[in-house]
């Protein structure tokens, strides 16, 4: 199609497509677009072809009506010619009279060779001369259709006369009238029984649309087991295969996901996920916290514990700190035995990290309390946790081999969070008194110098503070977690903790 003809189209039916846009819906489901797309071709195919059919018929009957005329024409001109030859005008009268009023015929009329009318009986068109008239005369008579046939009377190939029959049309009339009306209803019946099957076709073609569109929709729900029924082996049947191969997939890495965060950091996890083919050995230089959690006094409670009882223990115990862990930003880095190593500022960045690990070491302290007044109401077994922070520069990333790596930080700022964490005492938090001098943590922080210690690699002893609490808002806003912890693992909690003392600066 040319430019020149597509430019035309565009201003023919652009116009109408504006006009019609605001009639439309804002959505069209795509059984409508079909079923009305068929529908109005189907409509386009009937009317056509049922006009067509109806223009043949209603021709065929007024050809066999023009065949009729004429050979009553053509019988009456041989009727005719040896009385008009002979001049015998009695037989003439009697023959066009029985004619005329025969109820086959609505006139008859004989005309001379000059054409002048010689007889005539019932109707005849006025003026009518057969040789300006032609063969055949169309008329109307009180409303009625008549048609008027013209054959010459030949005697040796000359002209001897003409005659003229009449024939009403109302028989013929009546009849294409009925023939239209049959052919209207058989065409509307057709293109009703049409368009409802287009209808029930495009809904099943679109079945599977919709299908797509919950099956997409319950993904985005996060229920990655949808499945579809894949009966067919179209397009749309490899687009159904495709998404149950997609939503497969999906529920393999989320299952590997979800298994693979009871492991490692839930962070992290992500991390090796969204990006699984650059998994590798390395890492980088951070400003992040360490924290260790220690029990005391694990190796001789576990030589008169069963082995089931110390599982028990370490699971009730170390699911609280998961939880003050979480709720502080921080992430579990590994359990080692009976010790808890938790990291802040990495895999994501925090600006304050040093002091949402020191919050999280308060209130796994006082999470252990609580949970040891309950299981001593219980008669179940206590235990008390030592606990060292430190924070500064150490390299964060995936070590160990090329088939076995752990993602981990290491550096001279976790060993002394270790340390630390050995010097501490039942119940205690320890730190470096550089954390202490921290001018962002300082005013937010209540604590006491616990002593010095020496640590090996390091000439000078360290100075130790003991961490009693953190600012007042933030203790308040501790508790309440606290108290979250111990209902959601269906605990009344016990009495509040006592209140902190005020402290400056801002939680």
């Amino acid at each position: 199609m040319s430019r020149q003809w597509r430019n035309t189209l565009g201003h023919v039916f652009r116009p109408l497509a504006d006009t019609v846009r605001p009639w439309l819906p804002d959505y069209l489901p795509v059984a409508w677009k079909l079923g009305l797309t068929f529908s109005a071709l189907v409509l386009l195919g009937m009317t056509v072809l049922g006009s067509i059919i109806l223009s043949n018929q209603l021709t065929d009957m007024q050809s066999q009506a023009d065949r009729f005329g004429q050979t009553v024409a053509g019988q009456l001109a041989d009727s005719a010619r040896e009385p008009l030859l002979a001049d015998d005008t009695f037989t003439l009268k009697i023959l066009i009279h029985n004619l005329g009023t025969s109820e086959n015929l609505a006139g008859a009329a004989l005309f001379s060779r000059d054409l002048r009318p010689l007889e005539q009986a019932g109707l005849l068109p006025a003026e009518a001369v057969p040789t300006i008239s032609g063969p055949v005369r169309h008329w109307h008579h009180d409303g009625a259709p008549m048609t008027t046939y013209f054959a010459p009377i030949t005697a040796e190939q000359h002209t001897a006369g003409y005659v003229a029959v009449t024939l009403s049309g109302t028989d013929i009339a009546a009849a294409q009238a009925q023939a239209r009306r049959t052919m209207v209803t058989a065409t509307l019946l057709m293109g009703l029984v049409a368009i409802i099957l287009a209808f029930w076709i495009s809904r099943r073609l679109a079945q599977p649309l919709h299908d797509l569109v919950a099956a997409t929709s319950a993904i985005r729900a996060g229920d990655l087991n949808y499945r579809l029924r894949n009966a067919g082996n179209d397009e749309i049947g490899q687009l159904i295969a495709a998404y149950n191969s997609m939503a497969h997939g999906l529920l393999e890495k989320d299952q590997v996901e979800r298994v693979l965060s009871r492991f490692v950091s839930p962070r992290v996890a992500q991390q090796m996920m969204a990006d699984i083919g650059e998994v590798q050995l390395g890492g980088r230089e951070v400003e992040a916290s360490v924290l260790f959690a220690d029990i005391v006094g694990f190796t001789r409670l576990s030589e008169r514990l069963a082995p089931d009882a110390v599982a028990e223990l370490l699971n009730c115990y170390f699911n609280a700190i998961n939880c003050a862990a979480d709720f502080y930003r921080g992430t579990i880095d590994k359990y080692m035995g009976d010790c808890a190593m938790l990291v802040f500022g990495v895999p994501e960045k925090d600006s304050e990290h040093l002091y949402h690990a020191l919050c999280c070491a308060v209130m796994i302290q006082r999470l252990i309390l609580r949970i040891n007044e309950q299981r001593r109401a219980q008669g179940r077994v206590t235990v008390e946790f030592r606990i060292g922070i430190n924070a500064g520069t150490m390299l964060a990333g995936n070590l160990g081999s090329q088939n076995r790596m752990q993602y981990t930080v290491v550096g001279d700022a976790v060993n002394l969070a270790s340390r630390l964490s050995n010097m501490a005492g039942a119940g205690e938090i320890i730190i470096a008194d550089a954390l202490v001098r921290d001018p962002n943590i300082s005013s937010r922080l209540r604590s006491t110098v616990a002593g010095t210690m020496r640590v090996r690699g390091k000439s000078d002893p360290v100075l130790t503070y003991r961490v009693e609490g953190v600012h007042a808002q933030s203790e308040t806003l501790m508790e309440q977690r606290i108290a979250r912890f111990l209902s959601a693992h269906g605990e009344d909690a016990p009495a509040a903790w006592p209140p902190a003392r005020e402290a400056g600066g801002h939680p």
